[in-house]
């Protein structure tokens, strides 16, 4: 296995707040990480050699969102891509592909990881969530088949799209979003149909959530925060996006190597951003 030291480390999501929650202050943690890269990504492996990798990408995670936990993070946010990498062909990415169903279906992977057929790593996603009683935020892949009757459907009968999954303290599955803004290299992944306006809410407070390069584009990023009447106030910064009044921790979790370390920032709950 090949460790990637491009800064894909950055955490790509935008998690910001939208409303007020019960609390004063929150913690996020935001988790830098150098992926552990399959050999070759061009030709397409097993589930079971795509599952492997997945997993020792998920040790790694493991690590940090217990370190999290234990400093008092109410909330973890992990990469883009940070599960398998990003250099990949359609048909070789699909081994690494999920079927994530609909949030509504209040659905606990961790204790029904069946439910929805072979879903092992938002099960394992969902016991670190739900076993350190923490948000943990991710990115995965996800397919869902179509058929000639959709015109737009793939010439292989199915749609993969790069996505982001959170599940609650609970290990509950609460959000799902698709990436709307693909940038040129992401040829595995389908863009959306629509755009999509993506929430979930916490005792800490309402969160918007989009995707790395989908943040140059009005959708739907400034679709969301015109919706919500929230107004932005923020810098981002290599692996952190640093919030008003927010207090930073550092921990580092491989030593001296690169992209592999946790930031800590206490934010108020008043519209800002993680």
């Amino acid at each position: 296995m090949i460790r990637s030291y491009f800064p894909k480390c950055v955490a790509l999501f935008a998690l910001f707040v939208l409303s007020v929650g019960a609390l004063d202050t929150f913690i996020a943690a935001v988790y830098e990480h150098a992926v552990i890269l399959p050999n070759n990504t061009e030709t397409p492996v097993s589930k079971e050699e795509a599952l492997l990798l997945m997993n020792k990408n998920i040790d790694v995670l493991e690590e940090a969102v217990k370190l999290a936990a234990k400093q008092g993070a109410h909330i973890i946010v992990a990469p883009e891509d940070g599960m398998y990498g990003w250099v990949f062909t359609r048909e070789s990415i699909y081994p690494y592909l999920e079927d994530i169903p609909d949030p509504e279906v209040n659905w606990i992977p961790c204790r029904d990881p069946q439910r929805f057929g072979y879903t092992p790593v938002q099960a394992r996603l969902s016991c670190l969530a739900k076993e350190n009683s923490i948000y943990v935020v991710a990115n995965i892949g996800d397919k869902k088949a179509c058929n000639t009757s959709d015109p737009q459907c793939p010439p292989d009968g199915r749609y993969q799209y790069n996505t982001d999954v959170v599940f609650d303290s609970r290990g509950r599955l609460v959000a799902r979003y698709h990436k709307y803004n693909l940038f040129a290299p992401e040829i595995q992944f389908d863009f959306p149909k629509d755009s999509e306006s993506v929430t979930f809410d916490t005792p800490f407070g309402k969160f918007g959530i989009f995707t790395c390069f989908d943040i140059f584009s009005h959708d739907p990023a400034i679709v969301v925060v015109d919706e919500f009447q929230w107004t932005v106030s923020s810098s981002p910064q290599h692996g952190t996006t640093r919030c008003p009044s927010s207090q930073q921790f550092r921990s580092t979790l491989r030593g001296p190597e690169p992209c592999e370390s946790i930031s800590l920032l206490q934010i108020p709950t008043t519209p800002a951003c993680t």
